[in-house]
Formats: C-alpha cells, sequence, structure tokens
C-alpha cells in the first residue's frame, strides 16, 4: 500500500455503461464521428485535451472550460455573437456564463444536448463510447438525447445533485442522484482510493485520464492499493504505482503497458 499527496470514481452505473471501452481514437476528417454535429457554413476552432492532462479554457462570453485529457472541444468562429452551441467529444466541466442576448449555453455530443443557463455541470461523452453522463453541479439544466429515439424524446430537467446516465446503444437516459462532493473533488483533481484491488484502481486510472492501459504479468500477488494523488500527472501517479507494485510501464500516445515484475 502507499500513499502521496488527482474524486474518487463517480457512480458506478456510469463505469459500467462505459466498461471495457476506454481508447478515445482520433479520427480522420473524414470519418470524423461528430461531423453530422457541424454547421457546414461555419468554422471552428478545435481545443484538444492532452494525454495525462487537463487543459484550461477561458471562452469569449467569460464561460470557462476543463477540458480533460484525449478529449476535443470545437467552438464555432460566430461563438458567441451568433449562439453559444459548443461541440464536445469528450469530457469536460463547463461553468456557463449567464444567459445574454437571449443566446442559451449549449454543448452537443453524438449522444446528449445540454442547455445551460448559467450553470456549472459535467459531461463525459466520448463518440467512440456508447455509453454517456452528464452531472449538475450547480443552477440547473435540460438534458435531451440529441439523436432521434424511437422510444423516448422527453428531455430531463436535472438540479444540484441530479445526473442522466444514457447509453445510445441500447437508447438509455435515466435520470440518477449523485454526490456533489465527487464532482467538486475531480474538479480539484483530488484522486483517493482506499483498499481496493490494483485492477480496480487501474480501471479507474483508465477513466480518469482517458487512456488504455494493459497490464502484463501476474496480479495476484500485489495487495489491495490505498493512495491519494492531487494535481498530478499520468506519468507520475505511473511513477509511484511502478515503486508500489513493483512494475514497470511504457506509455505510447493514449496507450499505456504495465509490466508486472
Amino acid at each position: 500500500m502507499f500513499n502521496t499527496s488527482v474524486q474518487n470514481t463517480l457512480p458506478i452505473m456510469g463505469l459500467l455503461l462505459m466498461a471495457g471501452i476506454h481508447l478515445q481514437c482520433q479520427p480522420s476528417e473524414k470519418q470524423d464521428p461528430v461531423k453530422h454535429l457541424l454547421n457546414g457554413q461555419t468554422t471552428y476552432t478545435t481545443y484538444q485535451g492532452e494525454v495525462g492532462h487537463r487543459k484550461k479554457l477561458q471562452l469569449a462570453d467569460s464561460s470557462t472550460v476543463i477540458l480533460n485529457a484525449g478529449s476535443r472541444l470545437l467552438v464555432p468562429a460566430t461563438f458567441p455573437q451568433q449562439g453559444r452551441e459548443l461541440i464536445l467529444d469528450g469530457e469536460a466541466y463547463f461553468d456557463a456564463a449567464p444567459i445574454a442576448n437571449g443566446r442559451p449555453f449549449t454543448v452537443k455530443t453524438d449522444k446528449l444536448t445540454i442547455t445551460a443557463l448559467g450553470t456549472a455541470f459535467k459531461i463525459r461523452s466520448f463518440a467512440a463510447q456508447p455509453g454517456a453522463t452528464a452531472y449538475l453541479l450547480n443552477g440547473k439544466v435540460k438534458v435531451a438525447k440529441t439523436y432521434h429515439s424511437t422510444t423516448d424524446n422527453q428531455p430531463e430537467i436535472l438540479e444540484r445533485g441530479q445526473m442522466v446516465l444514457a447509453n445510445k446503444d441500447i437508447d438509455l437516459m435515466e435520470k440518477e442522484t449523485y454526490q456533489p462532493a465527487e464532482l467538486e473533488a475531480w474538479l480539484q483533481e483530488d484522486l483517493r482510493f482506499k483498499d481496493i484491488p490494483f485492477m480496480t484502481m487501474v480501471r479507474q486510472l483508465e477513466d480518469w485520464f482517458a487512456v488504455t492501459i494493459t497490464v502484463e504479468g501476474d496480479v495476484s500477488s500485489i495487495k489491495n492499493m490505498t493512495a491519494s494523488f492531487r494535481h498530478n500527472t499520468l506519468q507520475e501517479v505511473l511513477e509511484i504505482l511502478r515503486k508500489a507494485a513493483h512494475c514497470s510501464y511504457k506509455i505510447k500516445g493514449d496507450e499505456v503497458v504495465i509490466t508486472i515484475d
């Protein structure tokens, strides 16, 4: 076990929706999975989250964004003068500036569309994964399916402590509750593990840093892990893990291979 001084994971159902799919590929322009969301008459600035790091942005309307690793945010050149609609492929937290000139703040993914009026919320929706989640921290948002559903197209209204779980493959969107402290820990980059199996920790690190981690070797001899990280990069976390679990690692793009000695 080890301790060092990046949220405990958000609800388990959210992890189950995306279990087993962690690779965020960067598609070519012709195969871009969010291309159908773009306005063909508009040019966009693309912000890209780096592997193992978060990117903090301030938009022209004073809204702020924290873009997680492996994620893309597309901002139209006309923002905010001709609307405040953004396109996200990945995971990001938004602190939306209050409504201005009748233009609500909207974030579209391939599965969910979130509309806010001066609100703080977080979305996780990778086009390469069937699952998506939206968490409200403060204010109020309307969440709807971006695609047309043959069963249910009714939006959900979220307040503090509420979230939406979605899965496009099974056409699911359900409102649930969560602990806001979990999202606040995510914002502080406060990641904690307490007496959990090594592979459980690895899967949570995959979600936290938006990478794919392959473990080679026998993990049965590794004791349960207790650890805390704050503002640590992926490489810093892996370096501590190397010493604690007697393993080695290699990072190549958004893929990590851990070898148990």
